[in-house]
């Protein structure tokens, strides 16, 4: 089994995780690092990565459910981040001298505002879920 060092491991992974997203079967996917790498992988070498991939995106996942503010938090994060990609878009759209620049810089804008509109219509629905449940009152039998 070839060596990776850590950006090949991290660029396998990633067409791993993306071809068989995209439903490639593993000799497609074998093929393709061959083809990127020149190095031959065996199906073996295909499931462990895709272990990995459930493995971290499992933990991911725990980590986000465990931590009360922790998806709330990564939310946000993302919200902040389309905030920032327009405001770069709106100074691009600015400063930009052609209008095949600016056209495009205004086309990603509108795309970018439908995420945050998107963001926005179900943020009521995460808070709604991460806040703590009621316990039920003793002497009510519910």
């Amino acid at each position: 089994m070839p060596k990776f060092n850590k950006s090949e491991r991290q660029y396998v992974k990633d067409i791993v995780n993306l071809y068989s997203l995209k439903r490639f079967s593993t000799e497609e996917i074998i093929r393709e690092i061959y083809e990127v790498t020149k190095r031959k992988v065996t199906p073996v070498y295909i499931s462990q990565v895709r272990k990995r991939i459930r493995e971290e995106a499992t933990k991911w996942y725990q980590a986000i459910r465990g931590g009360e503010h922790e998806y709330i938090y990564q939310f946000k994060q993302r919200i902040d981040e389309i905030l920032w990609l327009q405001k770069k878009h709106y100074q691009i759209i600015e400063t930009a001298k052609t209008y095949s620049v600016k056209q495009a810089s205004l086309a990603e804008l509108h795309r970018l505002n439908i995420t945050l509109s998107n963001y926005f219509d179900v943020a009521p629905v995460i808070l709604e879920e991460t806040r703590p449940l009621q316990k039920p009152h003793p002497e009510r039998k519910d």
